[in-house]
């Protein structure tokens, strides 16, 4: 905004003084930006010019902030005007190899490399390919470019098969979770090449999409409660919700903790029309056989203090298609809340009855919270 490394103040600067590298160098990845015929001359020009001028002996440098390093203005012109060349309409990779061997030791390297495979998984030769990567991979093994550009050649080529497994599946360990769709495309065409269609399906197939839509809730979810806290961005996490409510809708029987999680953000936005169109009444019918599926509901509205005739039903519902402590005590708490002290004696004594067994067994559980629930229905009726 105040004109500080924009096109037109460079320009200024070095129509005031083309002696000035910093002005030059700067002025030169500004044109490269362009992405014209015209500038990119320019550029070149430009970048060439940082070659031929006397730069503090030549050793004049500038901090790069993306790579956390210091790189000489000659080191990085030379590697700008190598990558144009490979990048062009004829692309040459011979520019970039020479800055390689020139610099080994240069943090340029590693970008010299990245622009290089490009050209080698997608033009050159096949030998000269697996050449290129074979050295890159041997220097960069880490890399997830170089990586994931050597496996689309592989796939390409249809071998070295063994080669790209083994490259994968070291990528993919890397990777953790969740898992990379790239990586894991790349693993079921290298199995499908293999001849093993199972394990295909096994690294890229149903359980792959499930679990990616899972974990495409959580983050959108995560993101909009971490807004909501804050008290800004309310609108982004709104649309967050949006996103991930799409993603439910598009899955077939998501699971009730997918619809929880986004109706939670929806509850919090005070967006309750969206919250009860995505979990409301219509879902609890969808899972009327699903003692479970009707539990998390109910317990999710008598929490929420709201929509509780719906969680009233689908409590009794549930209960009725299994009696288990934990159904029961929610039924008993929905019922207390709408005052209906009778019906929610009832459940909530039954909890307490199905949970005792558990606590004589197991150490550490507790009927404590059924109990209280039994004494303030009690409290609440001799009130009335």
């Amino acid at each position: 905004m105040a004109g500080i490394d924009t096109y037109a103040g460079l320009n200024a600067a070095y129509a005031k003084d083309a002696t000035n590298v910093e002005v030059v160098f700067k002025l030169a990845q500004k044109c490269a930006d362009r992405y014209s015929d015209e500038l990119t001359k320019r550029s070149n020009e430009l970048y060439q010019k940082v070659l031929t001028m006397d730069v503090g002996g030549r050793t004049a440098s500038y901090y790069d902030e993306d790579r956390k390093a210091t790189i000489p203005y000659i080191e990085a012109a030379e590697f700008a005007l190598a990558q144009q060349a490979s990048n062009g309409r004829k692309p040459d990779p011979a520019p970039l190899r020479a800055f390689i061997a020139k610099h080994p030791a240069s943090v340029l390297v590693k970008s010299a490399y990245i622009s290089l495979s490009y050209y080698y998984g997608y033009q050159a030769k096949k030998e000269d390919a697996q050449a290129f990567f074979d050295e890159a991979l041997a220097k960069h093994l880490d890399d997830k470019n170089l990586a994931s550009s050597y496996l689309a050649r592989i796939v390409r080529d249809k071998e070295p098969i063994d080669r790209g497994l083994a490259l994968a599946e070291k990528l993919k360990d890397k990777q953790g979770y969740p898992r990379d769709p790239e990586v894991q495309e790349n693993l079921a065409q290298l199995y499908v090449l293999k001849d093993d269609p199972a394990k295909a399906e096994e690294e890229y197939g149903k359980d792959f999409a499930s679990s990616y839509i899972s974990n495409a809730v959580s983050t959108m979810t995560s993101y909009a409660n971490f807004w909501i806290d804050q008290g800004k961005n309310l609108a982004s996490a709104e649309e967050m919700a949006d996103i991930a409510t799409a993603a439910i809708k598009a899955k077939k029987d998501a699971p009730s903790y997918y619809l929880t999680q986004v109706a939670t953000v929806y509850g919090k936005l005070n967006k309750d029309d969206k919250a009860l169109a995505l979990y409301g009444p219509d879902q609890a019918k969808k899972s009327w056989d699903d003692y479970s599926a009707l539990y998390s509901y109910a317990s999710f509205w008598t929490r929420q203090d709201k929509n509780l005739e719906s969680a009233a039903e689908a409590a009794r519902r549930s209960v009725g298609l299994k009696s288990e402590y934990y159904n029961n005590f929610v039924l008993g708490q929905v019922l207390f809340k709408l005052k209906s002290y009778d019906d929610a004696l009832k459940a909530a004594e039954k909890a307490v009855e199905l949970a005792k067994p558990l606590a004589a067994k197991y150490e550490g559980f507790t009927t404590a919270q059924y109990d209280n629930l039994v004494k303030q229905i009690k409290e609440a009726m001799a009130k009335k």
